[in-house]
């Protein structure tokens, strides 16, 4: 799937709500997602998420077995969560970033990639719907974790305690930022 249709689908949502919204921050050490019932970039009221995880494969799996069980398991949230649009973070090679660089010769990035391939597969088939695939610069820019979670407590007060756990802060601050508040 090119990531340049995708962010054109995007564009053209903009504006236009996005009901039941899973935004999924896809890892193989945890996979976080965040639903919310409505996602406006032109609405005033500020959705909190309702319902937030985090999806753990087996490590003691090799990591294509590993991939398979978070895809696995995503497909049950898509289908008890009754989803309509999915938004997952894209990963991207920075060609000036040492860690972005030393993930890419270890052949994590690689492994990241087919795992977001496999979720993207598994959210078209249980929603209908092309997944919007975004990168971290088009949600968070350059922002560290650290203020991501600041600004998500910022945001939702006490019950951003809910889920700013490590995985699930950033699907919940994709939502946040997807609404124009991050």
């Amino acid at each position: 799937m090119d990531t340049k249709t995708v962010a054109a689908i995007w564009q053209d949502r903009k504006g236009q709500p996005l009901e039941r919204v899973i935004c999924v921050d896809p890892g193989l050490g945890g996979t976080g997602w965040a639903l919310f019932e409505s996602i406006s970039t032109g609405d005033k009221k500020l959705e909190a998420p309702v319902l937030t995880g985090v999806i753990e494969a087996p490590r003691n799996e090799k990591w294509d077995n590993r991939v398979w069980s978070v895809c696995s398991s995503f497909g049950g949230v898509l289908a008890s969560a009754m989803t309509a649009n999915v938004v997952i973070e894209f990963p991207v090679l920075f060609s000036g970033h040492a860690k972005s660089q030393s993930s890419a010769a270890r052949g994590d990035l690689f492994k990241l990639t087919y795992l977001v391939g496999g979720i993207a597969q598994v959210a078209r088939q249980a929603t209908g719907n092309l997944p919007i695939l975004i990168t971290p610069s088009e949600w968070k820019g350059q922002l560290p974790k650290d203020v991501v979670i600041a600004r998500i407590k910022k945001a939702y007060g006490k019950k951003a305690d809910e889920f700013t756990k490590d995985h699930e802060a950033d699907a919940v601050g994709m939502g946040l930022a997807l609404q124009g508040r991050l």
